[in-house]
């Protein structure tokens, strides 16, 4: 799912006692957050994707944080750095579990780079707004127009659709509607 990944990490275990942690971010500020952390030397990591979402009445493609409000830090357990993660701009707190703060396996950082790298086409993630047109593709209903209404959980959506004189609430699978 990940199309875009901004790194400012190595991730090879060269460095045995540096360790993956998660960071919670300020809203929006996760890549503030690693181009902060990049300048005082502390690795980080925030994948991103693209999304196409509707601006000032046009379609264009805006770069968001695939895991919104988190980022991973590549820091050594006796790292004099470690005071400095919470007080740089756009980190709101370590992600703890009980009252440590939560390791992240060299694995699934290694994983999520990789798959980047051999993505050669770019992922787009099309997200609807309350009130946009969508048109069905195919179904019962193929061919009617409506507006989207809200998602209904990751594969169905609510249409507002009318249909013989009056307005009909449509559960649909999202790959049912697109844009109009």
């Amino acid at each position: 799912m990940s199309s875009n990944l901004n790194s400012q990490a190595n991730t090879t275990q060269a460095e045995s006692d540096a360790s993956w942690y998660l960071a919670a971010t300020k809203p929006r500020q996760e890549l503030r957050a690693v181009e902060q952390l990049s300048h005082q030397g502390i690795h980080s990591f925030c994948p991103t994707i693209k999304v196409e979402k509707l601006r000032k009445g046009k379609q264009c493609l805006i770069e968001e944080s695939l895991f919104t409000s988190y980022i991973f830090i590549n820091i050594s357990n006796d790292s004099p750095l470690w005071h400095k993660v919470r007080s740089t701009r756009g980190i709101r707190d370590w992600i703890r579990f009980a009252g440590k703060p939560a390791k992240v396996p060299y694995q699934l950082i290694d994983n999520l780079i990789k798959i980047n790298n051999n993505t050669e086409e770019e992922v787009v993630i099309k997200r609807l707004n309350r009130g946009d047109f969508v048109r069905i593709l195919s179904g019962p209903f193929l061919g009617l127009k409506g507006i989207f209404e809200k998602a209904d959980g990751d594969a169905r959506s609510l249409v507002l659709v009318e249909f013989l004189g009056q307005v009909s609430r449509l559960k649909l699978p999202n790959e049912q509607i697109t844009t109009d």
